[in-house]
């Protein structure tokens, strides 16, 4: 399947210092995937690891929609908080 990066989610992960593998390692080997009630082509990965930079586990969750045999990945969160949104 082809993986398009939007250019915000992109964007989104140079300022959280975040590179595409760790976007493609989360969408490949997710924790944890939530489906949209509204749209069922749109869901959540969400993939928990460790910052090295914080010293932390931090949770990433990466927004995707799937056409045809496209998967876009619209944008990118970077959390702390991970019991809050896991």
């Amino acid at each position: 399947m082809k993986i398009v990066f939007s250019k915000h989610s992109l964007s989104r992960a140079k300022e959280r210092n975040i590179n595409k593998n760790a976007l493609l390692k989360a969408v490949k080997y997710p924790d944890k995937v939530d489906r949209s009630n509204k749209d069922n082509n749109r869901f959540v990965v969400k993939k928990i690891y460790y910052n090295e930079s914080l010293a932390r586990d931090h949770l990433l969750m990466v927004i995707c929609e799937k056409k045809n045999n496209i998967l876009f990945i619209i944008t990118m969160i970077d959390t702390s908080k991970i019991t809050k949104y896991f």
